[in-house]
């Protein structure tokens, strides 16, 4: 009479004792203990069950992506304020789709991944490339800690950014800019103004200086990679105007720019008569400068704090109405 062994899996599949044995046989074969003793292929048996169920296990952890993604900006949480905010902005607006936001993360394929960012960011290429970056970083996040063993944003092609007609001031508009530079109501915003168009500082990084960030005796200003917006530190010669600031007596600990920046910077701009103002018009102007006098753009580069040239090269020189005259006049004013 055959004797069997209810399966705990499939309470209606019942197991012989002869199918139990063949696979212990088998088992022995494939690992190579057809000659080790009864117990010690059991051992080994139990051995490979939990390593196996471990595997397994592993192999399902997930969350859903709104954990993901909760997780990812925690753990940026040291960013700046200004970075943050903009990961919560592009975050929320993908936690919108509550099929994607409920989705585990591991199971999200590269269709659901291009249809949230063709849904939400296909409006702005600058806006699409940015998202799919971010999306991007959240599935590196999730991978490394097991939570999806592949990250589906890496087969998505973002669209190009046409990049618009790069923009410089003119001497003239550059002379109208100092001048509302020296009127007592823009005065506070001279140091500031010099340090991005005679040091190509951005702006956001020029809002983090202090007065003990310039050396008066080097000639320097320096940034920080706590202030930069790359991370990396540089150091940057204070040149035409902005070596003016060397002869300021301020308090160390200062910030350089005002604290009603915003509101200051669009008044003095409307001032200098800069109605149309086209953003980091004052990096393009002394990048191109720069070149046209210096001729070194791995300096350039430096100064500016870029990782290579190639940006440089394709979204900030604008050479083609400036002269050596007009360079050399703007250093040495």
């Amino acid at each position: 009479m055959k004797t069997s062994i209810p399966s705990p899996f499939a309470p209606e599949l019942d197991i012989a004792p002869g199918d139990i044995s063949r696979l212990f046989i088998e088992f022995a074969e494939e690992a190579g203990l057809s000659d080790a003793s009864r117990i010690d292929i059991i051992r080994a048996f139990r051995s490979t069950i939990r390593y196996g169920i471990s595997s397994m296990l592993q192999a399902t952890r997930t969350v859903s992506f709104e954990h993901a993604v909760q997780a990812s900006l925690q753990a940026r949480k040291y960013r700046r304020p200004s970075t943050r905010a903009d990961l919560k902005s592009f975050t929320q607006r993908m936690l919108r789709d509550r099929s994607i936001a409920t989705r585990p993360l591991r199971e999200i394929t590269v269709e659901e991944c291009k249809a949230l960012l063709d849904k939400t960011f296909a409006h702005s290429a600058h806006s699409y490339r940015k998202a799919k970056m971010i999306l991007h970083s959240i599935f590196h996040y999730g991978q490394n800690q097991g939570w999806c063993t592949h990250n589906p944003t890496k087969a998505i092609v973002a669209p190009p950014v046409v990049e618009e007609r790069i923009e410089i001031l003119s001497t003239r508009q550059i002379n109208n800019l100092v001048r509302a530079c020296e009127t007592e109501e823009f005065r506070c915003m001279a140091p500031a103004i010099y340090l991005m168009l005679w040091c190509g500082i951005r702006p956001g990084e020029v809002r983090r200086l202090h007065w003990c960030d310039i050396d008066p005796r080097e000639k320097m200003v320096y940034v920080e990679g706590m202030h930069s917006k790359t991370g990396g530190a540089r150091a940057i010669p204070l040149r035409g105007e902005a070596a003016k600031l060397c002869e300021l007596k301020k308090e160390s600990s200062d910030l350089i720019a005002p604290s009603n920046w915003n509101r200051l910077w669009k008044r003095v701009r409307g001032y200098a008569g800069l109605c149309h103002w086209q953003p980091d018009v004052l990096r393009h102007t002394f990048a191109s400068l720069h070149l046209k006098y210096f001729h070194n753009l791995p300096q350039l580069q430096e100064e500016m704090g870029h990782r290579d040239c190639s940006l440089l090269r394709t979204r900030y020189l604008n050479l083609r109405h400036v002269s050596h005259i007009s360079a050399t006049k703007f250093f040495h004013r």
